[in-house]
């Protein structure tokens, strides 16, 4: 039963980790095309906080991704 919760804690956290990376890539990029950012001080900030969000949103996340997967094996 552990190893069950933890291979599928395991799936939603690669889920959850792509998902975010890329919605953050796609974010960040959208900035640079739209000329958001003048130099490359505020780009590296915006970056920086784009980090820090993946790496608190990321676990939280997870955790709502094993409910479905518990929800969707049930």
């Amino acid at each position: 039963m552990l190893q069950t919760i933890l291979g599928l804690y395991v799936k939603s956290l690669l889920i959850a980790a792509v998902v975010v990376v890329f919605l953050s890539i796609s974010w960040f990029l959208l900035r640079l095309v739209k000329k958001k950012d003048k130099t490359i001080q505020e780009r590296q900030e915006v970056l920086f906080d784009l980090l820090i969000i993946n790496v608190m949103t990321i676990p939280i996340l997870s955790f709502g991704i094993v409910g479905i997967l518990l929800m969707l094996r049930v």
